[in-house]
């Protein structure tokens, strides 16, 4: 008899930078998106200030370096919705 054990399933850079990113931030990034394209990894996404790209910035390239990097973060003001109510 024998026992089939299920193989730990390995995380990918490309998932490791996402979750660095998130983490650098607080989790305050909006539509995060991390690709791979032609070797250099792109991480993009909204931030509602300079100070919360650089986090970003800084949480990716702990992981990375410069060549294999490129930014298409963007700051925005993000504007809080009017409630239904008001």
């Amino acid at each position: 008899m024998s026992l089939t054990v299920p193989t730990a399933r390995r995380i990918t850079l490309l998932e490791m930078v996402e979750a660095r990113v998130r983490q650098s931030t607080h989790n305050r990034i909006r539509n995060l998106s991390v690709e791979e394209v032609e070797g250099r990894f792109v991480v993009g996404g909204q931030v509602a200030s300079q100070h919360m790209k650089q986090l970003a910035l800084h949480g990716a390239l702990e992981l990375l370096s410069g060549d294999q990097f490129a930014s298409q973060i963007t700051v925005h003001s993000f504007v809080p919705r009017p409630h239904a109510d008001a």
